[in-house]
C-alpha cells in the first residue's frame, strides 16, 4: 500500500512537473508569436506614415522582449525619422547583439554621421571585416564619413571603388561631383556643375534629379549667383521628390535676398512642421542658426503640449532655453517630463539649469542621476560628454572621458581629449596613473613608458621606478627629442647636470630652441654652472603650457639665474 501511494505521488508530481514546463512552453510561445505580431502591425503602420501607434506596437513588443533586434532596428528607424539622437542607442544595441551584421554596422556608422559623432563611426567601421570592407555599401559609408570629416581625397577614392564595383552606380559619380563643387579647383568646379545639369535633364531618375538640383542651388548661393539659385530652388520644390529640406533652402534664398516673401513662406514651413517632430526639428534647428534662441522656443513652446513633450522636440527646446540662458524657465520646462531611454538626458539638463542659477549641490544630485540612468553605456556616456563639452563642463568631461577610457578601451579617441583636459587642469597624478594603465595596456609603447617616466619624475614618486625607466626609453631612441629630455630631466634631479647637458647638446639646435623642450635644457645649463646662457632657455620654456610642478621647477631655477 505504502509503495503504491509512493508510485501515486510520483506520478502526480511528473504531472505537475509536465504540467508546468507545458504552461512555461505554451507562455513562451504565446510571447514570441505576440512579438513577431507587433512587429509586423509596426511595419503597417509605417508604411502608411502612422509613427504614433508605429511607436505604441515597438513598445510594447519590447516590453515582451527588450532585446528583440527587429523591434530595436524599427526603433532606430523611427528615432532617425525625428531626428532624434536616440537612433544611435538603438543602433548601437542592434550592433551589440548582432556584431556581424554588416548591414546592421553599416546602418550605425551612417547614424553616428548623422550625429555628428564621427569617432563611434570611425570605431564602427573599423570593426568591419576585410570582406565587408570590399563591399559598395562599406565604401559608400566610409566615402561619407571621409567627406564630413574634411578628407577629400578620401572620400572620393571610396566613390571611385564603388563606381568600379558598379559601373552604372550613378550615385557614385553623383558623390564625387558633389565632392568637387564644393571645392576651388575651377576645373573641378566646372566639370561637377558640367554633370549635375545631366542629372537635371536625366528623366530617368527623380530622385539623383533632386540631389543635382540640390547641389546646383548651393552652388549658386555659394557665388552669389541669386537669380540663378531662385530659379534652382523654384525647381526643385516642383519634383515629386523633394524634402522638407528643399523648403529650408528655400527660405536661405528668400532670407539673403530680403525677398518678401521671406515671412508667409517661414510662417508656412512652421504650419507644415507642426504636425511631425522630425520636420519641427529640422526647422527648429535652422532657425537656431539665424534667430535669437528665445524667438525659436516662443515658437516650440507654441506646439501642442503632446507635441512639445515628444523626445525630439523636448531636447531641442531645452537646448535652446540653453542656448537663451534661460536657466529658470529650462527648469519649470523640464518639470513633470519623462523622455524614456532618454531620461538620463533631461536629468542632466535639469543639473544644467540648476548650476545655472548657482544651486551646485541640486545640480550635482541630478548630474549623478544623469550618470546612473547612463548606465556605463557607451553611447550613452558619448551623449553627456557631448553635453558636459558644449556646456564647459571640466571636471564631468574629465570623468566621462575616464570612464570611457577605462571602461572601453577600443575607443582610442578618447584617450586624447582626456590628456588634454588634465594637463590643462594641472592633474599630474591623474595622467601618471592614465599613462601607467595604457602603458600596462601596450607593454611595447615607448611614448607611454616615457609619459610615466616624466609624471613619476615631477611627482618625485619613486614607486614607479622613472630613474630607470627613462634611461632605458632613452636608450631604446636616443634621437627622440621628448625621451632624451625626460632622461636628462631625470639625470639633473640626481644631480648630474653634466650628463645631463652632453644629452641635450646632441640634439638638433632648432628643437632646443622650442618653448616645449627650451626649459629642460635651461636646467642642464644652470645645474652646470652656465647661468647666463641658461636664463635665456629657461624663460623660454616658461612660455610653454606646462604642469604645476614643472613650472615650479622652472621659475625656482629662473629665480636663481635672475640673481646670478
Amino acid at each position: 500500500m505504502r509503495s503504491k501511494r509512493r508510485r501515486n505521488g510520483l506520478l502526480i508530481a511528473g504531472a505537475i512537473v509536465l504540467i508546468g514546463f507545458g504552461g512555461y512552453f505554451g507562455w513562451r510561445e504565446y510571447v514570441v508569436l505576440r512579438e513577431a505580431s507587433l512587429v509586423k502591425q509596426t511595419r503597417q503602420f509605417l508604411a502608411v506614415s502612422d509613427r504614433k501607434n508605429a511607436l505604441l506596437c515597438l513598445e510594447r513588443a519590447l516590453a515582451f522582449n527588450p532585446r528583440d533586434t527587429d523591434a530595436c532596428r524599427l526603433m532606430a528607424d523611427l528615432a532617425e525619422a525625428t531626428h532624434s539622437p536616440n537612433a544611435l542607442v538603438w543602433r548601437s544595441r542592434v550592433v551589440k547583439d548582432d556584431p556581424g551584421s554588416l548591414e546592421d554596422r553599416l546602418a550605425l556608422a551612417e547614424s553616428a554621421i548623422n550625429a555628428r559623432d564621427y569617432a563611434t563611426a570611425a570605431s564602427t567601421l573599423d570593426g568591419v571585416d576585410p570582406a565587408g570592407q570590399k563591399t559598395i555599401g562599406y565604401h559608400n559609408v566610409a566615402g561619407a564619413l571621409a567627406a564630413a570629416t574634411g578628407q577629400r581625397e578620401v572620400a572620393e577614392a571610396n566613390f571611385r571603388e564603388v563606381a568600379r564595383l558598379d559601373p552604372t552606380n550613378l550615385t557614385a559619380l553623383l558623390n564625387i561631383a558633389v565632392l568637387r563643387i564644393r571645392g576651388t579647383n575651377e576645373a573641378d568646379l566646372a566639370e561637377a556643375r558640367s554633370f549635375l545639369r545631366s542629372l537635371v535633364s536625366n528623366p530617368t531618375n527623380s530622385s539623383l534629379r533632386c540631389n543635382a538640383l540640390r547641389e546646383l542651388t548651393v552652388d549658386a548661393m555659394r557665388f552669389r549667383e541669386t537669380n540663378s539659385a531662385m530659379t534652382l530652388s523654384r525647381e526643385l520644390l516642383r519634383q515629386t521628390n523633394s524634402v522638407f529640406s528643399d523648403q529650408l533652402l528655400r527660405l536661405d534664398i528668400l532670407s539673403d535676398t530680403r525677398n518678401p516673401e521671406f515671412e508667409p513662406a517661414l510662417a508656412a514651413a512652421r504650419g507644415r512642421a507642426a504636425g511631425d517632430p522630425g520636420e519641427i526639428s529640422e526647422l527648429a534647428s535652422w532657425q537656431i542658426a539665424r534667430s535669437p534662441p528665445s524667438e525659436v522656443v516662443a515658437w516650440l513652446r507654441s506646439l501642442p503640449v503632446t507635441t512639445q513633450h515628444i523626445q525630439t522636440v523636448a531636447m531641442l527646446t531645452a537646448n535652446c532655453y540653453n542656448a537663451a540662458g534661460d536657466w529658470t524657465g529650462l527648469q519649470d520646462f523640464l518639470k513633470g517630463q519623462n523622455w524614456g531611454e532618454m531620461e538620463f538626458v533631461r536629468h542632466a539638463f535639469v543639473a544644467r539649469a540648476l548650476r545655472g542659477q548657482a544651486l551646485s549641490d541640486s545640480a550635482k544630485e541630478q548630474w549623478e542621476q544623469a550618470l546612473n540612468g547612463a548606465n556605463r553605456k557607451k553611447q550613452n556616456l558619448v551623449m553627456l560628454l557631448r553635453l558636459a563639452t558644449q556646456w564647459n563642463w571640466s571636471d564631468e568631461s574629465e570623468d566621462l572621458l575616464e570612464t570611457i577610457v577605462s571602461q572601453y578601451p577600443q575607443e582610442t579617441w578618447a584617450l586624447q581629449p582626456l590628456i588634454q583636459i588634465m594637463f590643462a587642469g594641472g592633474h599630474t597624478r591623474s595622467l601618471l596613473q592614465l599613462f601607467s594603465r595604457e602603458s600596462a595596456l601596450d607593454s611595447s609603447n615607448l611614448t607611454y613608458k616615457n609619459d610615466v617616466a616624466l609624471m613619476a619624475l615631477l611627482l618625485n614618486a619613486q614607486e614607479f621606478n622613472p630613474d630607470e625607466v627613462a634611461r632605458d626609453v632613452y636608450q631604446r631612441s636616443p634621437t627622440n627629442t621628448l625621451f632624451a629630455c625626460t632622461y636628462a630631466l631625470s639625470l639633473i634631479l640626481k644631480h648630474k647636470n653634466t650628463e645631463a647637458l652632453e644629452i641635450m647638446e646632441t640634439l638638433n639646435p632648432r628643437d632646443l630652441e622650442n618653448p616645449a623642450f627650451a626649459g629642460f635644457y635651461g636646467l642642464a645649463l644652470q645645474g652646470s654652472g652656465n647661468r647666463a646662457k641658461a636664463k635665456k632657455y629657461l624663460a623660454l620654456g616658461l612660455t610653454a603650457p606646462m604642469l604645476p610642478e614643472h613650472r615650479k621647477l622652472l621659475e625656482e631655477a629662473s629665480s636663481g639665474a635672475s640673481t646670478d
